[in-house]
């Protein structure tokens, strides 16, 4: 396969990096990994291929709630953050309990 192919069929994006084809096709069926789809085949466009590695690689890292403490293995579950200083809160702080300020600044919020 060359370097500089443009356009990847799913077998070539598994093999390229070194995963199972059920999980490409997953991923192109979700909408996750973009496709153009030819008739009946698949084709991955080699840009998007990148750009969709680089999104996986800044959401990797994960983080910990500053109000409850529980750690993430990903940053998109915390996509929120304190009022005060902008500490990172996961979702279920945020949406069920309400909670709009990290452990640190708790007391200051039931202040205001």
């Amino acid at each position: 396969m060359s370097p500089e192919k443009e356009f990847l069929s799913l077998e070539e994006t598994a093999d390229l990096l070194g995963v199972n084809y059920q999980l490409i096709y997953k991923l192109v069926r979700s909408g996750e990994l973009p496709s153009a789809r030819v008739g009946k085949v698949y084709r991955v466009i080699r840009r998007d291929l990148d750009a969709y590695l680089e999104k996986s690689k800044s959401a990797v890292g994960g983080g910990t709630c500053a109000a409850c403490g529980t750690t993430y293995g990903s940053k998109e579950s915390l996509t929120q953050a304190c009022k005060e200083c902008g500490a990172a809160m996961c979702f279920d702080c945020w949406t069920r309990r309400r909670l709009r300020y990290c452990k640190e600044h708790q007391e200051a919020g039931k202040k205001k």
